[in-house]
């Protein structure tokens, strides 16, 4: 059986082996996560667990969830050993997080695993780890990776689409199954987002050994899960409000990468600490997936080569390896000039304006 330390070599060997197929070399990264594992956020009457004591307190990385960070730093300094330094230079790295202390502390966890002290970078003999500071705006400022800054227009759009035939329809199929969850959690359930709640508090108490209650099944979680995914993608319904949510945080990867391309000083390495919608926003602006539901320690990755092509790659788990993803806006190789004019539409120009204006 392969051990955890040969798992990382493995992977070290294999993007070794990809990037001795070509005399070009990469340039700069963007790799784009979700948190680690938590505690629930909220819970319904008739939880069992409605008093459980999660450690750490609700909506918080649990002990598995620290784990899986660290354990994801660590595969991101073996996946890109001979791209990243040996030591941590804060001008080659930045860190950019979502306001939330779970994606705060995950990307503190997965600097700790990519950059762990060395030689004279070592302070204390008995902590191998070092400080590696994290950007990230408030709640109401942050309109690119927690995605959360007031926009107008975005709330209007959400509403229509909230109010549309479509979403009726897809609540009307699912009266019975709404009827069936209310009478058993013991509260109204009328729509796909309380059923996303629910679901995702129900997954996170079985991912933590806790028995679920008699009246669901594997059968049952599975079509709750569905429903989780398309609640997901409504907030990127239309192209506008994929523009106003995914398309900041795309104008900064592009912005950065167009100055990777001509050796600006800029970090080579970028990474952004976010939740599953932020995931969710990006890979649906790219049409990379019409429904999804990411999995904690799931990460997008953009890459950058010195003959300006791009690559972007998806990772469903902390552990494993990326698998490149084809954009079917852009010909393989994509090039920078490509990728950023087939997203003219996405990215927007004047942000606070088209949103507020």
């Amino acid at each position: 059986m392969c051990t955890k330390h040969c798992k990382i070599w493995l992977i070290f060997v294999i993007f070794n082996c990809h990037a001795s197929d070509s005399n070009k070399s990469l340039k700069q990264i963007h790799v784009i996560f979700r948190h680690g594992a938590r505690a629930p956020t909220e819970t319904y009457p008739n939880d069992p667990y409605i008093n459980y004591k999660w450690p750490g307190g609700w909506g918080h990385l649990t002990t598995e969830g620290k784990r899986q960070m660290y354990s994801l730093g660590q595969n991101l300094r073996a996946y890109y050993s001979p791209f990243l330094s040996p030591y941590y230079w804060p001008q080659e790295v930045n860190f950019t997080s979502s306001y939330s202390d779970r994606c705060l502390m995950s990307a503190e966890l997965v600097a700790a695993g990519m950059y762990p002290p060395k030689d004279e970078q070592v302070w204390n003999d008995n902590l191998l780890w070092q400080p590696v500071p994290i950007h990230y705006l408030p709640r109401s400022l942050d309109n690119s990776i927690a995605m959360k800054r007031a926009c107008k227009k975005y709330d209007r759009a959400f509403a229509e689409v909230a109010n549309s035939r479509k979403v009726a329809d897809m609540n009307s199929q699912n009266r019975i199954l709404f009827e069936y969850l209310s009478q058993c959690t013991g509260m109204p359930v009328t729509d796909i987002g309380i059923v996303e709640s629910l679901y995702n508090t129900l997954e996170i108490e079985q991912q933590n050994n806790l028995a679920l209650p008699s009246w669901i099944n594997s059968t049952l979680m599975a079509s709750m899960k569905e429903l989780a995914a398309r609640n997901l993608a409504l907030y990127s319904e239309t192209e506008f409000m994929k523009k106003m949510k995914a398309g900041p945080l795309l104008k900064t990867i592009v912005d950065l990468m167009r100055k990777a391309a001509v050796d600006a000083k800029v970090p080579l390495i970028n990474i952004y600490s976010g939740h599953d919608l932020t995931i969710v926003q990006v890979m649906r602006a790219l049409n990379l997936t019409d429904t999804i539901k990411p999995k904690y320690g799931s990460s997008l990755h953009f890459e950058i080569y010195s003959d300006r092509s791009i690559k972007v790659l998806y990772k469903e788990y902390w552990e494993g390896l990326p698998q490149e993803q084809q954009l079917e806006f852009c010909a393989n190789p994509c090039l920078l000039d490509d990728f950023e004019s087939s997203l003219s539409e996405i990215i927007p120009q004047d942000w606070e304006n088209e949103c507020n204006g």
